[in-house]
């Protein structure tokens, strides 16, 4: 198993018992690439409709990795704003804010920093979903070595 892979299983086995421990369903993917990822849009697209799901081109949203939660972009605040509160019943917390960023960090870390690149289905003024599902958030991440998708739905 390669590091990025390796980083993603041990992500999996220490976070998996809390993500599904509320109502919503999630569900990782990984693979190894074969060629460098190229442009994020197609690299995600092609990666999801792998598993049957929507492609969805020029909607992917680019994250920064690297900022903090307070920047523009922070990829960090979308996967903090993701899993802090139940997708459904907002005010109810899932892993909380700071578990969430805890969360957030580990994953990006499975990525080596000086490739790694995130996306997201949700912008500002709204979201582009890839599945059928009611509540949504996709994450698809990569570095030069493997991608993954983080996927949470949830249905009220």
């Amino acid at each position: 198993m390669t590091g990025t892979l390796a980083r993603l299983g041990a992500f999996s086995a220490r976070w998996n018992d809390r993500l599904c421990a509320g109502s919503a369903v999630v569900r990782i993917e990984t693979c190894l690439l074969d060629s460098p990822p190229g442009l994020h849009t197609a690299c995600a697209d092609a990666f999801v409709t792998g598993f049957g799901y929507l492609p969805i081109g020029g909607n992917w949203e680019l994250l920064d990795p690297d900022a903090a939660p307070d920047a523009p972009r922070s990829a960090l605040a979308a996967l903090g704003q993701a899993f802090a509160n139940n997708m459904v019943y907002s005010s109810e917390p899932w892993l909380g804010e700071a578990d969430a960023l805890a969360m957030g960090a580990d994953f990006l870390a499975c990525f080596a920093p000086a490739s790694r690149q995130i996306v997201t289905n949700r912008m500002y003024f709204g979201w582009n979903p890839i599945t059928d599902a009611t509540f949504e958030w996709a994450f698809v991440a990569f570095d030069g070595e493997a991608i993954a998708l983080l996927l949470v739905t949830d249905e009220d």
